[in-house]
């Protein structure tokens, strides 16, 4: 039987929003409790990696571009402030990190989402 590393709130789900301790914050990568949308597949994160792959988010809206997009909070996403994903901050992040789910992204915001990772992979 294989055991999940552990998180303290349970189930995590690729394309849903969590509150995430990103503290301490080093050169270009945010701190403090932030929000995170999960990129990384639901195989994977079925299958206990110990690791999460994410997206940060931040509440210091900018310019429109392939590499942010704009999320704004809903009935099902319990964000406080409207946010930029900041696609071109990808992590690898510790299940203990996760503290609270805030909900699903919805469908145009994960196609958004798709898009701004496959430009930033492209050669």
């Amino acid at each position: 039987m294989t055991t999940l590393p552990v998180s303290k709130i349970g189930l995590i789900k690729q394309g849903h929003c969590y509150l995430v301790d990103m503290n301490p914050g080093r050169r270009s990568k945010p701190g403090k409790i932030r929000p995170v949308i999960v990129i990384q597949s639901s195989d994977t994160l079925d299958a206990g990696s110990p690791g999460v792959v994410i997206v940060p988010c931040t509440s210091k809206l900018g310019s429109a571009n392939i590499l942010r997009c704009r999320l704004t909070p809903s009935r099902t996403l319990r964000l406080v402030k409207t946010s930029d994903i900041l696609l071109d901050q990808i992590h690898t992040i510790d299940r203990s990190l996760f503290l609270q789910e805030l909900g699903p992204v919805d469908d145009l915001v994960w196609r958004k989402i798709e898009a701004g990772i496959k430009f930033l992979l492209e050669t």
